[in-house]
């Protein structure tokens, strides 16, 4: 080789040395943003959906087939016009490549819209449950993929319960005016008439009530039970006041935000007895549960409730579908039908997806109970693979009158079914 080929030669090796770092480049980050309430009645609600997802993503290093995972979290303070413009924030300005969270079902409405309009996957996590986004019909929403809870399935499990073992008749109906309220309180009543029992009264205290006394004075004290659906901070003041009033009714809490174990340390002993509906217990009893709840434990030093595990399920649906496309985020299409497929097992259960992408998963009827210095939410029936449907058909379902048709018609039982 001559001096020239020697110089020529040792340029291009250069220049291939130079290009080195170029071709080594970090792989571009997979982008999710969560929006959740971290201010106003829902702030708790919110806190454990995030910590619930970043436990699940400190689990599995931050990072799937590479590539790093950010997540962006805004807090939409509860209110609908602000959940809609940190979406755009985050999709447009972020360039996010899906929304994750969501507790209030009115901020959902407002982001699921937007998430349709921009073909943006979002990612149910939280207590966003409005089920008529995953049901057949005009709204209908293929980008919805709700791996949290519907707003069907913890009463309609509370009214089987309540009827089949419970033995009660007769119940008052007390949820929070608002399209979350009209849905748990109307899924108990269909069920809960067509098994034969009956509604014999139904209040409607507004969200965010700080006294429930106008409510609670009027209950029916012939009732056999009040079935109560209170969330975010309304459940424990509803608790403390359902105790000052001194009403000896059986309480079913749907939902269970009256008696999540934090409420439960301040509303103390009055609370024994008390049951509640769910589709999470900190007390199951699986090795997948106690494995969360002990490293949940280990990092936050409080118990987890039903969004901490909505928050870690959701991230891992993410995970998982991701694996299944190679981490190829900005294929959404392929993304999607990744999640759709997906079933696995999870801290509330086996989990996986309808075809309408609304989650089948258990549902835990809870009592609570003394355990050592503490009170538990003890699970005392499991309902297996419940579906937002119940035991119908999508199509028989989709034949009953709808959730905001129940609003004063829930002690008819004739009105409630359609008849």
């Amino acid at each position: 080789m001559g001096r020239l080929d020697r110089v020529v030669a040792a340029g291009l090796l250069l220049i291939i040395l130079a290009r080195g770092p170029a071709v080594a480049q970090t792989p571009t980050p997979v982008k999710i943003g969560m929006l959740v309430p971290l201010t106003g009645v829902f702030t708790r609600n919110g806190r454990e959906a995030v910590d619930g997802a970043r436990l699940y993503l400190d689990e599995i290093g931050w990072k799937v087939q590479g590539r790093p995972i950010e997540l962006l979290v805004e807090d939409y303070e509860g209110k609908p016009d602000v959940g809609l413009t940190k979406a755009r924030k985050l999709v447009e300005r972020d360039g996010v490549h899906m929304l994750k969270g969501i507790v209030s079902s009115a901020v959902g409405l407002a982001v699921a819209a937007y998430a349709k309009e921009k073909k943006i996957p979002l990612i149910v996590s939280a207590d966003f449950g409005a089920s008529a986004l995953t049901v057949p019909g005009p709204l209908l929403n293929p980008y919805i993929f709700r791996w949290s809870q519907s707003g069907t399935g913890p009463g309609q499990a509370a009214a089987d319960w309540a009827y089949k073992v419970a033995g009660w008749r007769k119940v008052v109906s007390i949820a929070s005016d608002y399209v979350g309220g009209l849905e748990v309180g109307g899924s108990f009543a269909r069920v809960f008439c067509s098994l034969g029992g009956r509604v014999v009264q139904e209040l409607w205290p507004p969200l965010g009530t700080a006294d429930f006394a106008p409510f609670l004075t009027q209950i029916d004290r012939s009732a056999d039970a009040v079935i109560e659906f209170t969330p975010g901070a309304d459940g424990l003041r509803f608790g403390r006041q359902y105790v000052e009033y001194g009403i000896k009714l059986p309480l079913m809490d749907v939902y269970a935000q009256v008696m999540d174990e934090a409420n439960l340390a301040q509303l103390k002993d009055a609370a024994l007895g008390w049951y509640s509906t769910i589709h999470y217990t900190a007390l199951i009893d699986t090795p997948e549960n106690k494995r969360f709840v002990a490293t949940w434990e280990k990092k936050h030093g409080r118990v987890p409730f039903d969004n901490a595990a909505d928050g870690y399920v959701g991230a891992k649906a993410i995970v998982e579908a991701l694996k299944l496309v190679n981490g190829r985020v900005e294929d959404k299409e392929a993304f999607m039908a990744a999640m759709r497929t997906l079933e696995f097992d999870s801290p509330k259960g086996p989990v996986k997806l309808d075809k309408f992408q609304n989650i089948v998963q258990p549902q835990y009827v809870r009592k609570v109970e003394r355990m050592g210095q503490a009170l538990v939410n003890t699970p005392i029936k499991t309902y297996p693979s419940v579906s937002q449907f119940w035991t119908w058909t999508p199509e028989e379902f989709m034949k009953y009158p709808g959730w905001a048709e129940f609003k004063g018609k829930m002690t008819d039982c004739a009105k409630v079914l359609g008849r």
